[in-house]
């Protein structure tokens, strides 16, 4: 068996280190040209989907957490035009088929009642639990409160109707959004005590 020589295995060792190196530089490169663009997205997306679930406020303030179940939820009071507190928008996470489901939940103070819900992210199967981000599926919630329960052949007083073949993440949805009303409760009855 003939002996390689220098040039045949450091030369190829060489390159690929420096390839890779290049690599590694345009990568830090690009991350540092667009991480504050980023940024700047992700709270504008933030914003819009508070919107998206309170669309009676003009704005969202005092960036609050409260504690439910043992998970710490983050929370808005939305606020008219007036200044009042009309709700509250909560930031849920909760379990699903493919990780995390990350909710937006709006609950007004008015009526005690969910305003709206956006999922903010969700890597669940395309053309199934996907469909949690229809409007068809998520407008089940409005208007309700308490405990919500999944049913999987019909929607009922205090049961949304799950999407078919994609119980879990409408399971996972439900138990944002009860999440969420729990820390409204929560909440407002800190309000009422303090």
């Amino acid at each position: 068996m003939k002996n390689k020589s220098f040039k045949e295995i450091a030369l190829p060792a060489i390159m690929l280190f420096i390839i890779a190196l290049v690599c590694t530089a345009l990568l830090a490169g690009t991350n540092m040209l667009t991480k504050d663009r980023i940024a700047d997205l992700q709270v504008e997306a933030a914003r819009e989907a508070k919107k998206a679930v309170m669309s009676e406020a003009s704005s969202f303030v005092n960036e609050s957490t409260v504690e439910v179940n043992g998970n710490i939820v983050t929370y808005y009071d939305a606020i008219d035009d007036f200044g009042n507190t009309i709700g509250y928008v909560f930031n849920t996470t909760a379990k699903s088929y493919g990780g995390d489901i990350s909710c937006m939940v709006g609950v007004s103070l008015e009526t005690n009642k969910i305003t709206g819900v956006k999922i903010i992210t969700i890597n669940d199967t395309p053309g199934l639990g996907m469909k949690a981000n229809n409007d068809d599926f998520l407008s089940q919630y409005i208007d309700r409160g308490g405990n919500i329960g999944v049913n999987k052949n019909t929607s009922t007083d205090t049961e949304i109707k799950a999407i078919t073949s994609a119980t879990i993440t409408s399971k996972a949805v439900t138990e944002a959004v009860n999440q969420a009303f729990s820390a409204y409760e929560a909440v407002k009855a800190g309000d009422n005590n303090g």
